[in-house]
């Protein structure tokens, strides 16, 4: 058999790679490709105009110098667009490749084994920190373009652009005590009450048009760059400004500008020069740190500027944490050529609670990736992605906005015309009806009238505005292919702390009034009958029931939800649905305390994901749940993407039944992750008892307990135990609240003892 030389195998990797990366230039065994380093050979160098280059270095077994090779790549500087490589790839081959009749083949098959190499702080970590991944080419170049988006370059922009919304916000802080109308009628024009958070909202909406201007004035001859419209030579900064952005919306992007140009109009001249000249030079410190909007960053800054989310309870989803659930769910979906780009416009994908779009920008980012990999133009999709295939809704303005802008910088030089993004209407309204936004789609009505009255976020396409007197929201039941949501948690029963002093926490956002929370509260009860609703659980669980009956059979529902879904009592129908109607259903926890047991940020409490396909017939249901405990939620992209390749390989997985030796241990290279087993439901919604427990022989004997089994964890053998349940030898006593809750629920009021009474209780 021949046998195949190093560079050869990197060739024909390097040939593989370029049909998975259409818009990369793929290059291999190049001399002159390294500034100041003429001689010096990648074996696989790989770039993208908007993208760090990264260098793949691979050797055949034992690979004893190609981790030092793949290391010392790292800032070298690339001659074509002069990037510095922040990350490199070491790869072995196995000997099987070089003793192959076909080499690509063999190289196509798998087993091939890497680890990446990045910077982060000026010092070098190393991913995983021991052992090796293993994937095929396919999960090289997505291990490629993960790290192609250098995430320290990401923070650096993220930094930066809340520190000039914050230094904007100063100017409008001061204008709301000096002229309040101004600032009250931007308010009235994000339908939002003036208060900090409004002044923050419209800053980072003028910030988030700069730099999208900054990066597309290139792209477009009649676009002048921002230095040039409110640079500090312009007189009146405003007024170019404005008649730029007027140009700029004759091109397209009208979901970015045309709220952020109506925002500026409103402002006086002084002030308004004040905030473009400090947002100027904000965006060119994006610019100059090489990230696009793509990477989310202004709905990462969105999040931080909520303070209203004592009510709302939005919390954004981590960008791994957003990565991680759209991985596994467009996995789930079945049935779906990923080369043709007509059958993916066919698809239908819908966030009810979008916030800035963190999760539907993932999966856009995962339909992107997985087209290109079939060897199709990522560009090819975008229109249709944004007309046809993404529908998000949400109650905030600004937050469509955001969503809108972030989805469309995903090709910028792409227009569309209407996208599927609603502002949907929420509390009282001007016919004197409430409204309770997206839950609003639980009405039997699959659609939904939105009339438009000048608000910018009705404006949804890229190229024209908006002009019909209403909207219509056509969101049809047993429609969608895949419903993805990190829905509020807020619950109706909560009146204390920051609560106290409402009559409804779920409905108390925007300023709602005694009566409209009350009023709103009925229109859930009436719109949530026969669904697994309950106040209790609050609104997620609502929000759980329209996912569910938006979906077409067939069709993936992914959730993030608090962990006591797993297993609360007023949880017990939202369990109970996707064992009844769901098949190949994934639960994942976090066996971690403090912040890491959360996918969100900022909750500081424990959450899950839960993932499953709903069926066509009931003889498809799920007997069993896959339960996968992670020891901390995912740090990185790669680590999301390690993560959901190990829950992807289906091998026997070890039951809760097989006595107490564990679940399948989850790794990456040689460094557990978490585990997973797999557990039978036990039917009509009761608790699952297998989350955020990092070893699961504790869970098998507990599980042997129940079954008159003593099985301590590691021993072979088990005795007989005679097991009664709790409410056979003791009775549950009063919720604490039932009894000094705040009135009227409590009769009793909890104080400090007397140090002096002898009996304190008296």
């Amino acid at each position: 058999m021949p046998r195949h030389t190093e560079p050869s195998a990197n060739n024909a990797l390097g040939s593989i790679l370029q049909r998975m990366m259409a818009r990369c230039r793929v290059r291999s065994e190049n001399v002159r490709a390294i500034v100041d380093r003429p001689g010096l050979q990648p074996d696989i160098l790989i770039t993208a105009p908007d993208r760090a280059p990264v260098v793949v270095e691979a050797e055949y077994d034992p690979a004893r110098t190609v981790e030092e090779e793949a290391r010392d790549r790292l800032g070298l500087q690339v001659v074509e667009g002069r990037r510095k490589i922040e990350a490199a790839v070491a790869l072995r081959y196995p000997e099987s490749v070089a003793e192959s009749d076909d080499l690509s083949a063999a190289l196509s098959k798998g087993d091939l084994r890497y680890c990446v190499f990045t910077m982060s702080d000026g010092e070098v970590e190393r991913f995983p920190e021991s052992g090796w991944l293993d994937g095929s080419a396919g999960d090289l170049a997505d291990l490629v373009r993960l790290v192609s988006v250098p995430q320290e370059a990401v923070d650096r922009a993220a930094n930066a652009l809340q520190d000039g919304i914050d230094s904007a916000e100063a100017v409008l802080d001061e204008l709301a005590i000096l002229r309040p109308a101004i600032t009250r009628s931007i308010a009235d024009l994000l339908g939002m009450s003036d208060v900090q958070q409004t002044r923050r909202m419209s800053c980072a909406i003028i910030a988030n048009a700069m730099v999208f201007h900054e990066q597309i004035s290139g792209m477009h001859a009649e676009v002048k760059p921002l230095r040039q419209v409110c640079g500090d030579n312009i007189a009146d900064p405003q007024e170019e400004t404005l008649k730029a952005w007027t140009v700029i919306l004759g091109i397209n992007y009208w979901p970015i500008f045309a709220i952020a140009k109506d925002v500026l109009e409103q402002l006086p001249s002084g002030e308004a020069a004040q905030i473009l000249r400090t947002l100027r030079h904000t965006a060119q410190r994006v610019d100059s740190a090489g990230v696009t909007n793509a990477h989310d960053l202004t709905g990462r800054i969105f999040q931080r500027l909520i303070a209203d989310r004592k009510y709302l309870a939005t919390f954004y989803t981590l960008p791994a944490s957003a990565a991680l659930l759209a991985r596994l769910a467009v996995a789930k979906m079945d049935g779906v050529d990923w080369s043709d780009a007509d059958a993916i416009a066919n698809l239908r994908i819908g966030d009810f609670a979008c916030g800035t779009g963190a999760l539907l920008s993932a999966v856009y980012d995962q339909v992107a990736a997985r087209h290109e990999r079939a060897g199709g133009y990522p560009a090819d999709l975008h229109r249709a992605m944004m007309e046809e295939v993404l529908y998000g809704c949400d109650v905030m303005p600004s937050a469509i906005h955001i969503t809108g802008s972030t989805l469309s910088g995903m090709q910028p030089n792409i227009g569309f015309g209407q996208s599927r993004l609603y502002t949907m209407p929420y509390g009282r309204q001007e016919d004197g009806s409430v409204k309770i936004g997206s839950l609003e789609l639980l009405q039997s009505s699959s659609a939904l009238t939105l009339f438009n009255t000048s608000d910018p976020a009705l404006r949804t396409g890229s190229a024209g505005e908006e002009t019909a007197a209403q909207v219509l929201v056509d969101i049809p039941d047993g429609g969608f292919d895949l419903v993805i949501m990190n829905p509020p948690f807020t619950r109706n029963v909560t009146r204390e702390g920051a609560y106290a002093g409402t009559v409804n926490a779920a409905f108390a956002a925007f300023d709602a009034s005694k009566a409209d929370q009350r009023q709103m509260a009925k229109q859930m009860s009436i719109l949530s009958r026969d669904t697994c609703y309950h106040g209790n659980a609050g609104i997620a669980s609502a929000f759980a029931a329209l996912g569910h009956r938006k979906l077409r059979p067939g069709g993936v529902l992914a959730l993030v939800l608090p962990l006591s879904a797993t297993g609360c009592l007023a949880w017990q129908k939202l369990r109970e649905m996707p064992e009844i109607n769901y098949a190949d259903l994934t639960i994942f926890s976090i066996g971690a305390n403090g912040r890491d047991m959360s996918f969100s940020s900022d909750t500081g409490m424990g959450e899950c994901l839960i993932i499953g396909r709903k069926i066509s017939k009931p003889g498809d249901r799920a007997y069993r749940g896959h339960f996968i405990s992670l020891e901390k939620r995912a740090q990185s992209f790669v680590h999301a993407s390690s993560i959901a390749q190990n829950v992807s390989v289906r091998n026997q997985i070890r039951r809760i039944e097989d006595g107490p030796y564990g679940g399948n241990t989850l790794m990456a290279g040689d460094d557990p992750i978490g585990e997973s087993i797999t557990v039978p439901f036990a039917g009509n919604g009761a608790p699952w008892s297998a989350v955020r427990i990092s070893d699961f022989s504790l869970s098998q004997t507990a599980y042997s307990m129940s079954k008159s089994m003593l099985w301590p964890p590691g021993s072979p053998n088990f005795s007989e135990i005679k097991i009664s349940r709790l409410g056979e030898v003791g009775k549950l006593g009063m919720y604490h609240l039932d009894i000094i809750g705040p009135p009227p629920r409590g009769p009793f009021i909890k104080t400090t003892p007397s140090p002096t009474a002898t009996y304190p209780a008296l």
